[in-house]
């Protein structure tokens, strides 16, 4: 599987599959709530990757970011960090 697959199926809805883990920000209680938490973390760890990651590490001779554009990007992926740190992992 890619890595933008897995980015994308870690926080799917759907349940976990013998290849696929799940990882969980909260129980599933069927509430609009879990659904848009998963939704945004699914969002937010593309947006992430796609517009942080990748230029970054795919674009040779970028120009140097300002230290606060670093820091703020830093920032975005320090979130992400601490939700995959506190999400419980669900396997099959």
């Amino acid at each position: 599987m890619g890595h933008r697959t897995e980015r994308q199926s870690a926080f799917s809805l759907n349940a976990p599959k013998v290849d696929e883990s799940r990882l969980r920000l909260m129980p599933d209680d069927g509430s609009d709530t879990f659904r848009s938490i998963h939704r945004g973390a699914m969002a937010f760890a593309e947006g992430c990757y796609a517009g942080i990651r990748n230029p970054n590490s795919h674009e040779d001779g970028l120009p140097e970011l300002p230290e606060h554009e670093a820091l703020e990007q830093l920032a975005a992926f320090s979130v992400l960090a601490r939700w995959v740190d506190r999400a419980s992992l669900l396997t099959v």
